[in-house]
């Protein structure tokens, strides 16, 4: 059965169980349990969620959507916990509570088995964009940070080329953190392919800005080709999810619904950001999903990932809070 299929049938079966949250909510637990490696029976999600609301102190809803994205990928969701709430304690300790507070920016990063030198990596890098960039706050970009950290060479040199490539992205789509989100993504690409994918973040910009999706996505959608490639598929998933009820309400969601699940579902990105899986998965797959959405549970205003109409944290398309240059 076609992911998108999937999807709307735990999604129907979401809305049956949990009927009183809202509508970004539930599309945000059916995507979780489509795209991850566990389903997870619903009084077993429940029981998660319960744990984290009381040793987390956090919201019925940040635990329930925190529980939702640690079960997906995790057959025993204590094991995944502990290292979670260990990298959360590390930055703690570095007194950057306030950007780095989401648990899903930890719980993204100990899937990646980070080493004690990569968190360190990570925090003089933020440090250095921090200088220049007072928007640098949202847990999306310090995911992208800490995989730049990965990369080899002297943290100083990374920053140099994040903010060339933030240079050369702003003359097209101004300041903001979607903007540099986008820099962050195509940092960690070959450099030969940079203007090559920033030819395709235009064009798929200009055939998908009606839908108002962020900037961000239209760079992930660059990386698959032209946007007439995938064009037709989106649109025919668009048109199956806006005529689902959970959507009735939620049609800043529809198309960018349908983004992540084709991209989560997509071969050519698994094969771009294979370097970036922990060595002991085989299969990028398992990684990938994880890597492109990670969630801000600390706002509940909004489901997904990536700033929406109704001021996700990333500030909506080509839009960032918090300041400028």
């Amino acid at each position: 059965m076609e992911l998108g299929q999937r999807f709307l049938e735990r999604l129907d079966e979401t809305g049956h169980y949990f009927v009183n949250y809202q509508d970004g909510i539930l599309i945000e637990l059916a995507f979780d349990a489509v795209v991850g490696r566990h389903p997870t029976p619903f009084p077993e999600l429940e029981k998660t969620a319960q744990f984290l609301e009381k040793h987390l102190r956090s919201h019925q809803t940040q635990a329930l959507l925190l529980a939702s994205k640690i079960q997906a990928y995790d057959a025993e969701p204590s094991e995944r916990i502990a290292p979670m709430m260990s990298i959360y304690s590390f930055f703690a300790t570095h007194r950057l509570v306030h950007p780095l507070n989401a648990y899903s920016t930890a719980l993204l990063i100990s899937r990646l088995q980070a080493t004690d030198s990569q968190l360190e990596r990570t925090v003089s890098l933020y440090r250095l964009c921090k200088t220049s960039h007072r928007f640098i706050v949202s847990p999306l970009l310090i995911s992208f940070l800490f995989l730049n950290s990965l990369r080899r060479g002297e943290v100083s040199t990374i920053h140099d080329q994040i903010e060339s490539l933030y240079d050369m992205l702003k003359k097209r789509f101004g300041r903001s953190q979607q903007t540099y989100v986008t820099a962050l993504l195509f940092a960690l690409l070959p450099d030969e392919d940079h203007h090559l994918y920033l030819d395709q973040l235009i064009q798929s910009r200009n055939a998908y800005r009606k839908h108002g999706i962020p900037l961000s996505f239209h760079a992930l959608l660059a990386l698959l080709g032209q946007p007439d490639a995938h064009k037709a598929a989106l649109e025919q998933l668009s048109d199956r999810l806006r005529q689902n009820p959970h959507f009735k309400y939620r049609k800043d969601l529809v198309f960018l619904t349908a983004v992540r699940l084709y991209l989560a579902d997509h071969p050519t990105l698994h094969q771009l950001f294979a370097p970036y899986s922990p060595a002991d998965w085989t299969n990028s797959t398992d990684f990938l999903p994880v890597f492109l959405f990670p969630v801000d549970l600390t706002d509940t205003s909004h489901a997904t990932d990536g700033g929406m109409a109704d001021g996700g944290f990333d500030g909506g398309d080509g839009g960032g809070g918090g300041g400028g240059d």
